[in-house]
């Protein structure tokens, strides 16, 4: 398949907003290449239709491209000044855009660089080329590396569409709107003719979460393979995870009695333990095994299964292993270099809490009681590996009860979770059979919120030079799009503010994100990716931020989450539960 078709389909996909619309381009797309009956590449489609060149479990290697050097290479390509380049980039909003206008208005003048030894066409590179370009890239080092790769991306400049989102992938800002839920719809109705089979598909990657493997095997087998498809060893499953409500309807939700677990301020982890080796993936499905080398020993030694998968949290403790520590301590963790000293430096405690497999079975169609029984069977506590505290309750008092004593012992709150006979574990569902609990009272607001950060405001002061304030959006599930909520100034310090700043710039554009609805302005809009967490004194009834109808009070930045992604956070309707809870 040629890149410049990948271009078309894009460029269509952000010409509109409307879901329903991206699913009939997304279907027409898939059956065409279902009439084709070509599907080697279908795989690649389904990554740079989800912005990325692999799965996060398969991550392809950093290309090491700053945007310096793709104004270099296309200043060399067509003639035109650098300062030019920058000027067009202001005005257009993107070095992708402006690279499209330069060579629209040149498209007629050769590629520096010949591919004819390729059998190819200026304009016609096939996807497979693409990525093999892009491996060139991201494997050159050395003293000449930079010549190298200028030359690479030289030769990536031909025509000016397929130019715009080959640079919009080299800088990781591809971004063509079409959410996976949306994608997924287009396959069903590609693949298979009926939007009803979106939920064995749906399914399917949940247990599976590679959609170019999922769309591989749709295209090839048919979608009753697709509900072949199970939970394996060495491929994490998406997280099932918790919705919020108030404290006292928990029991009617969850039904009586149901369990109560502290809520750990750590890392999410799944664990594969597959005899000697031991794989772990974090809560965006990154394999983290190499930050973690003392946690992998630990499972080897104190799980007793040959083959296991395991979830738990992770956290940092004090060297007594008598308290735990603030996830900012843990996050020290995450550095690539120097790991066993910072493992010395920063011992943890892993706190199991589920089941997923054990051996040849799986267990996520069973009801948690089953689940955790396993688990005490398999696991030898010692204090670096702990089943996480677990009561059963049978009222609010209890409940309350328990909420107090887990924030005495410096945990954020509560997870509560269904014992009842459908008590299974659902995969990258937020249902009503786990539900967490971060505080009860009104006035302060002890919940916090997570944000996606949607714009910013520029800087005074001792400010100047970074973004000073940011705008943040909730998520709206049913609409699959962002709900402007909250200015956030508060609480940041010099250093997350020059961070924030530079992470924030790559993500700059020209104008409103299409799933963002905001009636605020911001001086720079951005895509919707990073996520940080905040709190404030209340939730409050907001005009400003009508197409919610709700704010903060007093908002204050806690961190990023570099652990959660864009889909992961604050939903409107935990908004619209913390206010009702107030």
């Amino acid at each position: 398949m040629k890149f410049l078709e990948i271009a078309r389909l894009f460029s269509d996909l952000e010409n509109t907003s409307k879901r329903l619309e991206m699913t009939e381009i997304l279907s027409n797309f898939f059956q065409n290449i279902k009439d084709g009956g070509d599907f080697s590449d279908l795989n690649k489609v389904m990554y740079l239709l989800q912005g990325q060149l692999t799965p996060n479990m398969k991550q392809f290697p950093k290309m090491g491209i700053a945007e310096k050097m793709i104004i270099d290479a296309l200043s060399i390509h067509s003639g035109v000044s650098k300062s030019k380049i920058v000027e067009i980039k202001n005005k257009k909003g993107d070095v992708g855009l402006a690279a499209e206008f330069i060579l629209a208005r040149k498209k007629k003048q050769k590629s520096l660089i010949d591919f004819e030894s390729k059998g190819q066409q200026q304009g016609s590179l096939d996807i497979s080329e693409v990525y093999s370009e892009f491996e060139k890239i991201a494997l050159t080092h050395g003293p000449k590396s930079s010549d190298i790769k200028l030359g690479i991306l030289r030769g990536l400049m031909n025509d000016p569409l397929e130019t715009k989102y080959l640079i919009r992938i080299i800088m990781s800002t591809l971004r063509v709107g079409a959410s996976t839920q949306t994608i997924i719809d287009g396959l069903a109705l590609g693949f298979t003719g009926s939007k009803q089979n979106r939920d064995i598909i749906e399914r399917a990657y949940n247990l599976h979460p590679d959609l170019g493997d999922i769309a591989r095997i749709l295209a090839e087998r048919g979608i009753n393979e697709i509900k072949n498809i199970q939970i394996e060893y060495g491929t994490p499953i998406r997280n099932m995870l918790a919705s919020r409500v108030p404290y006292t309807e928990i029991p009617v939700k969850l039904g009586i009695p149901f369990i109560a677990e502290y809520k750990l301020d750590g890392e999410r982890l799944q664990i594969h333990k597959m005899g000697e080796r031991i794989m772990l993936f974090s809560r965006q499905l990154l394999e983290i095994s190499d930050q973690y080398p003392d946690v992998c020993e630990m499972i080897k030694q104190n799980i007793i299964a040959k083959n296991v998968i395991l979830e738990g949290e992770v956290v940092a403790m004090d060297a007594f292993y008598e308290q735990m520590l603030p996830f900012q301590v843990l996050s020290k963790r995450r550095r690539k270099y120097d790991v066993e000293n910072i493992s010395k430096e920063i011992p943890v405690c892993v706190f199991l809490f589920d089941l997923l497999k054990f051996e040849s079975e799986s267990y996520i169609d069973k009801p948690l009681p089953s689940r955790r029984k396993k688990l005490e069977e398999i696991t030898k506590e010692r204090e670096e590996l702990k089943l996480v505290n677990s009561v059963q309750v049978k009222d609010v008092e209890e409940l309350v009860s328990f909420f107090n004593e887990a924030r005495k012992k410096g945990n954020e709150g509560v997870m509560t979770k269904s014992i009842k006979a459908d008590s299974v574990y659902q995969p990258g569902n937020r249902g009503f059979l786990w539900i967490k609990l971060k505080g009860l009272e009104g006035g302060k607001l002890l919940d916090s919120v997570d944000l996606v950060i949607i714009g910013g405001f520029y800087g005074e002061g001792k400010r100047t030079g970074v973004f000073g304030t940011y705008l943040g959006a909730v998520y709206n599930p049913e609409k699959d799009d962002f709900e402007a909520f909250s200015r956030v100034g508060a609480g940041f310090s010099d250093d997350m503010l020059k961070l924030l700043s530079s992470e924030t710039k790559k993500l700059k554009l020209e104008k409103k994100h299409k799933k963002v609805n905001c009636d605020d302005k911001p001086d720079v809009w951005f895509s919707p990716e990073i996520v940080i967490e905040i709190i404030g004194d209340e939730i409050t009834l907001s005009n400003k931020f009508s197409s919610l109808g709700y704010s903060m009070r007093f908002p204050v930045f806690q961190r990023l989450r570099q652990d959660k992604g864009p889909t992961d956070i604050t939903t409107i309707d935990e908004i619209e539960n913390l206010y009702q809870n107030q």
